[in-house]
């Protein structure tokens, strides 16, 4: 079941990334795309976590957050 899951998962990267082609190729919101990156627009990653069910990892942006604020009240 799990490598059915894994296939179809394949299968959504496939259509996001023509998707995600045809976005970059015409639609933009003021003049830039409304995704910057294809990471955020399907994170293929973070899908495949969830579907194995693992621990979600934290981003590094959120580590970086919560750096600072950890520091910022010492």
């Amino acid at each position: 079941m799990k490598a059915y899951q894994l296939r179809q998962l394949d299968r959504q990267y496939e259509i996001h990334m023509q998707a995600w082609a045809t976005v970059m190729a015409g639609q933009t919101k003021k003049g830039k795309p409304v995704f910057r990156t294809f990471e955020k627009f399907f994170d293929y990653k973070k899908a495949e976590q969830k579907l194995l069910g693992r621990k979600k990892e934290t981003s590094p942006d959120k580590e970086k957050l919560q750096n600072w604020i950890a520091n910022f009240n010492s």
